[in-house]
């Protein structure tokens, strides 16, 4: 499952779940989008936050974020 999903699917905000896992806002709305990888711990706190329902390998399966190099290749 996607964060994006998960917050959707919980009906949780971008805002309380950046403070749950102790991040800014606007990180987790770059993660949602694709637009960066989370660190190490900050996949350890997701994966805790949401009970296992999103794991390291739903950042790695994703697709590249429009206009990245990834999408570009």
């Amino acid at each position: 499952m996607t964060l994006t999903e998960y917050l959707t699917t919980n009906s949780i905000k971008r805002t309380d779940f950046a403070t749950t896992i102790g991040v800014s806002q606007s990180y987790v709305t770059m993660l949602c989008q694709g637009e960066i990888w989370p660190g190490r711990d900050i996949v350890k706190r997701i994966v805790e936050a949401t009970s296992g329902q999103v794991t390291p390998n739903d950042f790695i399966d994703r697709p590249a974020a429009p206009g990245s190099d990834e999408a570009a290749a």
